[in-house]
């Protein structure tokens, strides 16, 4: 990886596994102007998991997950904690559950539906009233 600030070469310092974000936290140190700085990494989700469509195949979407149950919880205070944390509870159960690469709009619902009915029923009932 290329230093920021000099775009030289960096090494890893440090480095440590983040179970609850499935990311992998580096500290890097730069050789040339002996910058440190921290990165993050992650699994790209629109390489790894397709979501099947009837007949066609398009890249899973965080994002578009995470937007789906951010709009169920307009009145809670803490609405993007929550809805990040519950989009990605939902990326690890379609990732171990499944043993091939795509996943089908049904098990996508089906997941969000079973984590958001034990986080929170009101965003449940406005989930499943908006995907079932």
């Amino acid at each position: 990886m290329e230093c920021p600030y000099c775009q030289s070469r960096t090494s890893v310092e440090n480095s440590r596994l983040q179970k609850r974000s499935n990311q992998v936290w580096r500290r890097r140190a730069c050789k040339a102007c002996r910058a440190v700085f921290t990165t993050h990494e992650a699994i790209d989700l629109s390489t790894t998991l397709l979501v099947q469509n009837k007949a066609d195949m398009e890249p899973f979407s965080a994002e578009r997950l995470y937007a789906d149950i951010l709009v169920c919880m307009p009145r809670r205070p803490d609405r993007y904690i929550a809805a990040k944390e519950a989009a990605f509870t939902v990326v690890v159960q379609l990732l171990t559950q499944q043993s091939s690469a795509t996943v089908t709009p049904q098990q996508i619902v089906q997941s969000t539906s079973k984590v958001l009915k034990a986080l929170d029923s009101k965003a449940y009932l406005h989930y499943t009233a908006n995907h079932l």
